[in-house]
């Protein structure tokens, strides 16, 4: 299996590896170190490995070219700002000893310093001339560095559209190389397991691996290929058309490399089969979390010795308490969720994020605290995912305000929406049209606004009105197996043994 991210906090690739081990394959998970170095570690009988991303030199973009053809003078980095007015500060010490001269001795030693002095007036001008030149390179330099960290814009288009007209979907290569990163890194690795089947997890993935599986085919060897689509590509948060065009084409050119597709949700599915002309309909395989297990629900705690969210927070057993799992970004919307406490009572809310820090968590503390609602926001790190549904399972809600209107937000079925299921929990989510139209189907739950704080309050007085009915549908018998991974990871089994039958 391949991943392009550090393994941890992805419970999708985590749960993968640990099942098909579980069933008997022998699974090796690749993916990205973090910053600390490469490791290796146990995931149950699976084989987790973080390998280092090897460096390339990177392409010169086009607004880089006209940048320096506009700013000829910058420097290649800020601290040689720093570097050269240090420079400034010596010559300026050397000017005040040398105008002083011989002045300033004492004459307690007979000898005199060797060396011919360069004349004061001599240096004076060369000290000008620097500090001239300095200045000038120093003033072009953060004019020039901008572009490099500039991602979206006029030229990026120009160049999107200039490469994919000369080279088609093969444009990736000058628009974004990052995969030959991952490629490079993990090619030694994968020569020497010469495995029978990959797994690539996310667009990302799967060229390093279809790129791989023809060079494999091409030495003679007879090796399977499972793409797994986490989102619709031409519907990712992109930086810029140039980035966005680069995936896009990165994908149509390898996707057919693959003997099987498989993604997250019905809606994902059909849009892939659509957009790519695929002979089949990608199989579906819920990210739906391990069943809570009632005799591992205390087997586990936070470093304070927190078994379960409620205590976590420090909250009794009456005090009505939300939660949301998940990364923190404004396209989340955890910014309704604080708005809303301040129309919804005495409901506390318990966020179980990614990042404690960063600019928009810290947003959210500013806002509660404007609002007067600080001490009803519980932040706290993510937990094992094996551990989540039970950790989650004391909360009265959960709630997924997820921003409407991006494509990947409308035909998710995300992990946390599961999540709160098995921790039979009545679930308030915004009005994409994925999660919402289940909800209302089930019934276990409510719909709001997105990002409508008062509409968010609404939905949520009203479960917490009347949670018992609300949970009733977890009640009926097989609701929440469908939902559990031990029945979708049944789906990975099935589709293994089908592409490797030949092989066993």
């Amino acid at each position: 299996m391949l991943v392009d991210n550090t393994i941890d906090g992805d419970s999708r690739v985590q749960k993968s590896a640990r099942a098909m081990a579980e069933a008997g394959w022998e699974v090796h998970l690749l993916g990205k170190a973090p910053a600390t170095g490469g490791d290796e570690y146990l995931i149950g009988p699976a084989r987790a490995l973080r390998i280092p991303l090897k460096h390339l030199v990177a392409r010169k973009t086009l607004r880089l070219r006209l940048h320096r053809l506009r700013y000829p003078l910058a420097y290649a980095a800020k601290n040689r700002i720093e570097f050269k007015q240090n420079q400034i500060e010596v010559d300026t010490a050397e000017l005040l000893v040398g105008s002083i001269g011989d002045a300033a001795r004492t004459g307690i030693s007979r000898k005199r310093p060797t060396g011919r002095r360069v004349p004061h007036g001599v240096q004076r001008v060369a000290a000008k001339a620097r500090r001239t030149w300095i200045a000038a390179r120093s003033k072009q330099t953060p004019a020039a560095l901008d572009a490099r960290v500039k991602h979206d814009g006029m030229l990026e288009n120009i160049e999107a559209a200039f490469w994919s007209a000369v080279m088609g979907d093969r444009a990736w290569r000058r628009l974004d190389p990052l995969p030959f990163r991952y490629e490079i890194s993990f090619s030694a690795e994968l020569d020497r397991l010469k495995p029978d089947l990959i797994h690539a997890h996310d667009f990302r993935m799967l060229g390093v691996a279809a790129r791989y599986v023809a060079r494999a085919r091409r030495g003679g060897r007879n090796i399977r290929f499972v793409y797994d689509a986490h989102e619709f590509v031409p519907g990712l948060n992109a930086p810029g058309k140039k980035w966005l065009t680069a995936q896009i084409a990165y994908e149509r050119e390898h996707i057919g490399y693959a003997d099987a597709v498989v993604t997250v949700s019905p809606a994902l599915a059909e849009m892939l089969e659509e957009s790519h002309g695929l002979t089949e309909r990608p199989d579906v395989t819920l990210n739906a979390p391990p069943k809570l297990v009632p005799s591992q629900r205390g087997a586990w705690a936070t470093e304070s010795g927190a078994k379960h969210v409620r205590e976590a927070c420090g909250l009794d057993d009456a005090t009505p308490l939300a939660v949301y799992c998940g990364a923190a970004g404004p396209q989340r919307g955890l910014h309704t969720v604080v708005e809303s406490l301040q129309y919804a009572g005495d409901l506390h809310a318990a966020f179980v994020i990614n990042n404690l820090d960063g600019a928009y968590v810290n947003s959210l503390r500013t806002l509660a605290a404007g609002l007067g609602v600080s001490d009803r926001v519980h932040l706290m790190p993510y937990v094992p995912y094996d551990v989540l549904v039970g950790f989650l399972s004391t909360a009265d809600v959960g709630i997924h305000p997820l921003r409407k209107g991006p494509v990947n937000h409308e035909v998710a079925l995300s992990t946390k929406f599961f999540e709160f299921m098995q921790a039979r929990l009545p679930v308030v989510v915004s009005d994409v049209k994925a999660m919402s139209d289940e909800v209302t189907r089930v019934g276990n739950g409510e719909v709001f606004r997105s990002e409508d704080s008062k509409d968010l309050a609404r939905a949520l007085n009203l479960v917490l009105g009347a949670r018992e009915r609300y949970a009733e549908p977890y009640e009926r018998p097989g609701m929440l197996d469908e939902w559990s991974w031990e029945v979708q990871t049944q789906k990975y089994v099935a589709l293994y043994e089908r592409l490797l039958s030949d092989l066993v």
